[in-house]
């Protein structure tokens, strides 16, 4: 009998000191960081509460000498045309060269589209395992391998990771043949990209930010929607532009476009440098008799040196 009652007791006691440790180390946990949420904020009520989580040094608000340097690789850089932005997320400090510039954007198209996409799966409207068919329309073979199989269908998550990862022209003309004018209306009033594209589809460095702005701070997709795009864009095995001039192994979440008919090359996206992230995007036109490619490359390189060694010694 008395064996039976330890059996039974034992479970009983074991979840008792199980409850009052947990009740210990929730109240623990509770003050230790009861600061964390702005209603317990008695000290600073008026100050933005994500503050409390990054040390005072690693909110840079000097970048004159940045500004300088940048300025003058542009200014040296003879034949070619750029439009250049950089955002320090901390604080939102920012240098924006030749912003009203327009240069074609290529393939940067293709992250607007995808969070039309994404909206559409939050409304409901579409799902990631939905499949779209592939028509031979759709082909193109200027960018990606899809064009190479045959005709059939896709789901929605596979013609995502294809249109941001491997940046594929096909992905991209068969999601957008699906999408409607009221779908591309609702992004752009919804970030305010009203004045994103001219009226024969170019665009600065310094608007396409926005759309990396709101990724970010996950202000219009979802945020397991916005961290599914951006977990795309780091897995981007293109490292020709702004990757260069950053170690190997930065975490950087981009986008690239290049379209050698109009002579534009353009790199876009976050580097997560730890405490310090920050924005930048490079567009470039460069002739042919200027360098063309090369020459962009070469300068994006610069450019992304110049920003990533600023920001990891100030």
């Amino acid at each position: 009998m008395k064996k039976n009652l330890v059996i039974t007791v034992r479970p009983i006691i074991v979840l008792v000191i199980f409850l009052i440790l947990s009740n210990f180390f929730s109240l623990f946990f509770f003050a230790r960081y009861k600061w964390l949420d702005s209603r317990y904020n008695d000290q600073y009520p008026f100050i933005d509460i994500s503050r409390n989580f990054i040390p005072q040094e690693h909110f840079i608000i000097n970048f004159q000498p940045l500004r300088e340097d940048l300025k003058k690789l542009v200014q040296e850089a003879s034949g070619q045309e750029i439009s250049l932005y950089f955002e320090f997320l901390n604080t939102g400090a920012n240098i924006s060269i030749n912003p009203d510039l327009k240069i074609w954007p290529a393939s940067l198209t293709k992250l607007p589209l995808a969070m039309i996409v994404l909206k559409k799966e939050e409304k409901g409207a579409w799902g990631f395992e939905d499949k779209l068919a592939i028509l031979e329309e759709d082909k193109n073979d200027k960018s990606g391998e899809l064009f190479s199989r045959t005709l059939g269908n896709l789901t929605i998550k596979e013609l995502l990771s294809e249109l941001l990862v491997s940046s594929d022209n096909t992905a991209f003309n068969t999601l957008m043949r699906n999408v409607s004018i009221l779908d591309i209306d609702e992004l752009v009033s919804g970030i305010g990209l009203e004045e994103l594209f001219t009226g024969e589809g170019r665009m600065s460095a310094k608007e396409y930010s926005r759309i990396l702005r709101s990724l970010y701070v996950s202000s219009y997709l979802k945020k397991n929607n916005s961290t599914r795009i951006l977990n795309w864009l780091i897995e981007s095995p293109f490292i020709d532009y702004l990757s260069q001039g950053m170690p190997e192994g930065t975490v950087f979440a981009h986008k690239f476009g290049e379209n050698e008919t109009y002579s534009a090359y353009a790199d876009s996206g976050i580097v997560y440098l730890a405490n310090r992230p920050y924005l930048l995007s490079v567009m470039i036109k460069s002739e042919p008799e200027n360098g063309g490619r090369e020459q962009a490359m070469t300068l994006m390189k610069e450019i992304s040196q110049k920003v990533y060694r600023y920001i990891k010694s100030y």
